[in-house]
């Protein structure tokens, strides 16, 4: 069994993640809301660049919310569970330094089996970046 811990590269510097950190102030998840979005069966997952300015550290971060629409809170905080658990297993798979993710569940969350969700947020991450390096361009 390997000592390593996972990385996340930032421009050729590899940061060490021990878990991915978590957004937590209402102005990052409205910031984000203005970033690019992929949506899926179970997520809405918007995602936004960091500015250097901001003095928050190079890692990913993550947030996750559901709307009252939902359904009460019961439902709510499972659905919040199960994405959190998806993102603590798999983030650094796909995630970047400097980026603020965010998750908005839906109801289809709880009906979803977990390696479909899995691979929904996999997807949407690959996608959400390829389209950036296209933008780039």
């Amino acid at each position: 069994m390997s000592s390593r811990r996972p990385s996340v590269q930032a421009g050729g510097d590899a940061i060490a993640l021990s878990r991915p950190e978590r957004m937590k102030k209402r102005a990052d998840f409205l910031a984000a809301a203005k970033g690019r979005r992929q949506h899926r069966r179970g997520f809405l997952l918007q995602v936004r660049a960091r500015g250097e300015d901001e003095g928050v550290g190079p890692a990913p971060r993550f947030g996750f919310t559901v709307t009252k629409k939902t359904g009460n809170s019961v439902i709510r905080n499972r659905i919040r569970r199960r994405l959190r658990e998806i993102v603590r297993l798999h983030a650094i798979d796909g995630a970047r330094a400097g980026m603020d993710y965010v998750l908005v569940g839906r109801i289809e969350a709880l009906t979803t089996g977990f390696e479909d969700l899995r691979g929904e947020f996999l997807s949407a991450l690959q996608k959400i970046h390829s389209a950036e390096r296209k933008s780039d361009r």
